[in-house]
């Protein structure tokens, strides 16, 4: 089965997604690429024993209503699954293997529900490539993606 979706490119200097316009339409991806930006980008709802990071030292507190996040989107899907990942807890972690491993688990729980969904073979990882900064790596099919984000 094909899956064809709007394309999204990843900026990385802005750190942010946008939609692809080729100057009179959107473009259209059927490639693993824009799934997997959207899987791994998106905010999925913490779970009620997640640690959530502590923001209070950037000078606000989170609202009650969603301090666990999540997609809105996520009321949509007949079956209750959530959508994106749950690496946005990790923001504020110790550089140790821990975290490592947190985030190699955080990546791979909606690359497999993706890898499920459309019959794609994944793999990813996780490494630390700066000090406070976790590069992550997806392989999809034949598609890698890496982004690069700061921990700590």
């Amino acid at each position: 089965m094909a899956f064809i979706d709007t394309a999204l490119s990843y900026d990385p200097v802005r750190r942010r997604c946008d939609l692809l316009f080729d100057g009179t339409d959107l473009v259209l991806d059927d490639t693993p690429v824009t799934p997997v930006l959207l899987c791994v980008g998106l905010d999925r709802r913490a779970h009620s024993d997640d640690e959530l990071p502590d923001t209070t030292a950037q000078g606000y507190a989170p609202a009650t209503l969603n301090a666990r996040r999540g997609w809105c989107g996520d009321c949509l899907d007949k079956l209750g699954r959530l959508a994106g990942s749950r690496l946005w807890l990790l923001k504020r972690r110790k550089q140790d293997e821990p975290t490592r491993l947190l985030a190699e688990n955080a990546l791979r729980e909606p690359l497999e529900q993706l890898a499920n969904d459309r019959g794609w073979p994944i793999s990813a990882m996780a490494r630390w490539v700066a000090p406070g900064v976790l590069g992550w790596q997806a392989t999809v099919q034949r598609t890698t993606i890496a982004i690069n984000q700061a921990i700590a």
